[in-house]
């Protein structure tokens, strides 16, 4: 395969000129072609995946041309700024007219952490770009973006903060829908749809719920959620090792309205400057303690565990309230693959999710694999690739609302 690497200085060149001259979100400001993944890649680069998951892969459609894109998007406050997303193509585009968006999950807040980081630097595919190219190779046009904060020297990562995550997606999705019919008006996609895992999770529902305000003019036909983490709160308190990040991406977003040292106990409060900068997810998990009240001072983990968090850190609290995530009639149809032993977005909290958005009016697929625990990208493909495909077709959408409404 052909690549062309970006180097700091190169990315640095793009973030000048396309600072120069904004014009919408969305607009497409550059697009690297890197080169086509043959069949036989396609099925190199991910079988062992699926297998390493105990899931035997789908045989690959069609050979996939990689591009790296820049677009412009809006940060929290609606302030310009630019993201970089990893685009597949299928040269077979069995799915023509649709276009797949994949969220990436937890993975840090700073540049060296950013998900399509070693494929920009000339090196091999991350997991989630493995993933996109999947389903790409089942004909499947699909675009990962990375957030905001990724591959912008100024920023980190607006870590779970719900108006930045959701303009991220839409605007992927409005640039790779112009590469897509600029390269082929077969291509341009009627049907978009936005998924995401862990971290993604939040993020695809925060796209849902500001679709219609944000980008009317994107065919958002459904939401796809593997294990995913839609509130805040129960991410800090079922997978503390990444409240750290929350903490001081709202200290950030929020302008020090609350003082992220003050709510860590040491040694992470002092050091967590620097560990912002050093630790990926491997890294937090390895460094930090799982129990929080090991991590968070003792007021703020008994207060999770209680759920009185407005009581106890009302600031903190409207921050969570503010991104909490499917809050929005928007209706869109809903399908969460979720491991009945998850102990990221546990159970009982992720029953609690499903029955508001049934409650909003989402018709929502509901399946829960028995002996699996977070990861059910692999599990749940074939099933997520189906009820794409039937979205696209126009079929009426599965629901399990009325046994979990009956719960």
């Amino acid at each position: 395969m052909v690549r062309t690497v970006w180097s700091g200085a190169a990315l640095a060149v793009v973030l000048l000129c396309s600072a120069i001259a904004w014009a919408e979100p969305g607009r497409l400001l550059e697009l690297d072609f890197r080169g086509t993944f043959s069949a036989g890649a396609v099925r190199d680069q991910t079988a062992g995946r699926f297998r390493n998951n105990g899931v035997e892969p789908l045989p690959v459609q069609s050979a996939v041309g990689s591009y790296l894109m820049r677009f412009e998007t809006r940060d929290a406050a609606g302030e310009p700024a630019t993201a970089l997303a990893h685009l597949f193509v299928p040269e077979q585009p069995v799915d023509a007219g649709s276009l797949l968006a994949f969220a990436p999950g937890s993975n840090g807040l700073v540049d060296a952490c950013a998900p399509s980081r070693a494929y920009v630097q000339g090196g091999g595919l991350d997991t989630y770009g493995a993933y996109g190219l999947a389903y790409a190779g089942q004909g499947l046009p699909t675009v990962v973006p990375n957030y905001i904060g990724f591959f912008d020297p100024d920023r980190i990562q607006p870590y779970f903060v719900a108006d930045a995550e959701a303009h991220v997606v839409l605007d992927a999705l409005r640039a790779a829908s112009q590469a897509l019919s600029d390269m082929d008006p077969a291509l341009a996609p009627t049907s978009a749809f936005a998924a995401g895992f862990s971290q993604g999770g939040h993020v695809v529902f925060a796209t849902a719920d500001r679709a219609a305000s944000y980008a009317p003019d994107v065919p958002l036909a459904g939401v796809l959620g593997f294990g995913p983490s839609g509130e805040v709160e129960v991410v800090m308190r079922a997978f503390p090792y990444v409240a750290p990040w929350i903490l001081y991406a709202y200290a950030d977003v929020y302008d020090g309205a609350i003082d992220p040292q003050a709510l860590l106990q040491e040694p992470y409060a002092s050091r967590l400057a620097n560990d912002v900068q050093r630790l990926c997810i491997a890294g937090v998990q390895a460094e930090y303690p799982g129990d929080p009240a090991a991590l968070l001072v003792p007021d703020l983990a008994a207060s999770l565990r209680a759920g009185t968090l407005a009581d106890t850190h009302p600031q903190l609290h409207a921050f969570v309230e503010a991104n909490r995530t499917g809050v929005q009639e928007h209706g869109l149809p809903v399908i969460i693959l979720q491991g009945v032993d998850d102990p990221v977005a546990p159970l009982q909290d992720q029953h609690r999710f499903v029955r508001r958005l049934c409650e909003l009016g989402s018709p929502v697929r509901y399946p829960n694999y028995l002996r699996t625990r977070h990861e059910t990208r692999y599990i749940g493909f074939e099933e997520a690739l189906s009820w794409i495909r039937g979205r696209a077709l126009g079929e009426d959408p599965p629901t399990d609302c009325d046994s979990v409404l009956s719960e």
